[in-house]
């Protein structure tokens, strides 16, 4: 299947560039923390935050949850709306009472939250198609902090790779 590395491709310009890629339009079947079958699609017309973290704790702390958090903070500051998505890494580990675990350690309970996961075999093209790097080392879970901020028509309007960008300014 070529659409991960055709997308892929088309995610590896610039960080803040808008690749041509309409999120809500990738393939792939979805489980929602709650057992429902989900696709991005059902965002589809609402501003979106989209990431892909794992639920489990490990020797490498989630840089990614912090952000997110960082970000829901930002978004009430500037009273706006959006929806979180978060796809899980590890469809084995990351089950319902795994991201209930998350909500509650990280302090999270709006219902602007979406946990997900994809089957094993759809993840690696999931995280490609978002342009998401990972890898295992010495037996934990380590992946480039890559958080979308998708427009409600699909389109990505910015990346946020690493901590140097203001999360009130992503957000704007």
């Amino acid at each position: 299947m070529l659409i991960p590395f055709v997308i892929a491709a088309a995610l590896a310009g610039p960080a803040f560039a808008a690749p041509t890629i309409d999120v809500y339009a990738l393939p792939y079947p979805l489980v929602d923390e709650a057992g429902r079958q989900r696709r991005l699609a059902d965002w589809r017309g609402r501003p979106t935050i989209v990431a892909m973290d794992h639920s489990t704790w490990s020797a490498v702390c989630s840089s990614t949850a912090r952000r997110l958090r960082a970000l829901q903070v930002a978004a009430e500051r500037l009273d706006k709306k959006v929806e979180f998505v978060v796809i899980g890494l590890e469809p084995d580990k990351d089950t319902p009472a795994s991201w209930a675990r998350y909500r509650q350690e990280r302090g999270i309970d709006g219902d602007n939250w979406h946990f997900l996961r994809a089957s094993p075999a759809d993840t690696p093209n999931v995280a490609a198609s978002l342009g998401v790097n990972y890898r295992y080392e010495y037996g934990d879970l380590v992946l480039d902090l890559r958080i979308l901020r998708v427009a409600p028509n699909g389109r990505i309007e910015r990346a946020l790779e690493g901590y140097a960008t203001d999360t009130e300014a992503f957000l704007r």
